[in-house]
């Protein structure tokens, strides 16, 4: 996935079988100071505040088939809560077939602790919140980072695709065959969706279309196993982040934002 460029701060178990991305925009980030912190990971998707040493426990289990036996397991490296919210560094344990996808393990995880890594000084956290989601259909594996920067409300997107028969990262037009589209059909539908989606917030939609092309978009398979499109958008001037753009992504079957 294209990484979108900023200029300030800012398990499941699944059966993959052929190839072919709900909501609300996230919640605000807190602000930088914070009241407690934890590093550890839970079982499920609730809070644990106790634990401060780090764990690889699962954060979250689902169960789908289809030809490949994959394994997702989103793990929390680092856990911040400020009273009222919950946010987490995570990062991926793929398996496929039984066996650790190690190397897309390691490329990724060496991704978000680089790119989006969140710290700890004393009682404060500074960095990034990170979720992860995912799907497949077939032989293809699409994993979707979600980073939140905590000190601003600031947030993006990247989406990676992986064939399940080599374990190799699939560029975006091979991506865009398996979904039984061709390029035209991508970008027309991400220009139908993008006209939707800028008109809601402060998004200058022109420069947005205008940056339909695959330096800017990438096509992905949603956790339901269909089409879904990541999109890069771009801030009005009179945004909080006037001349920064960020990635979004939609469901092609619904139009509608797809939540990380």
């Amino acid at each position: 996935m294209k990484k979108t460029i900023l200029t300030s701060a800012l398990c499941l178990t699944l059966m993959a079988t052929g190839c072919v991305n709900n909501g609300a925009a996230p919640t605000s980030a807190p602000e930088t100071t914070a009241t407690s912190a934890t590093e550890t990971a839970t079982e499920t998707t609730a809070a644990t505040t106790e634990a401060t040493t780090e764990s690889s426990a699962p954060e979250t289990s689902e169960t789908k088939k289809t030809a490949h036996q994959v394994t997702v397991e989103v793990l929390k490296k680092m856990t911040y809560s400020d009273g009222n919210n919950e946010f987490s560094s995570v990062y991926p344990k793929i398996t496929v077939d039984g066996k650790e996808a190690s190397a897309i393990n390691k490329t990724l995880t060496d991704h978000i602790q680089k790119d989006y890594p969140m710290e700890k000084d004393g009682v404060n956290i500074d960095g990034w919140a990170t979720k992860i989601s995912w799907g497949a259909n077939e032989n293809t594996l699409s994993v979707v980072i979600l980073a939140s920067d905590m000190s601003t409300d600031y947030f993006t997107t990247e989406v990676f695709n992986y064939d399940l028969d080599t374990l190799e990262k699939i560029d975006d037009g091979e991506v865009t065959k398996r979904l039984g589209m061709t390029d035209s059909d991508l970008f027309a539908k991400t220009k139908e969706i993008l006209k939707k989606y800028c008109t809601e917030g402060h998004y200058n939609t022109d420069k947005s279309l205008a940056e339909v092309n695959y330096d800017k978009i990438t096509p992905y398979i949603t956790r339901d196993g269909k089409a879904g499109v990541a999109a890069t958008v771009y801030y009005e001037r009179d945004s909080q982040f006037s001349g920064m753009d960020s990635v979004r992504t939609f469901s092609i079957h619904t139009m509608d934002y797809e939540v990380v």
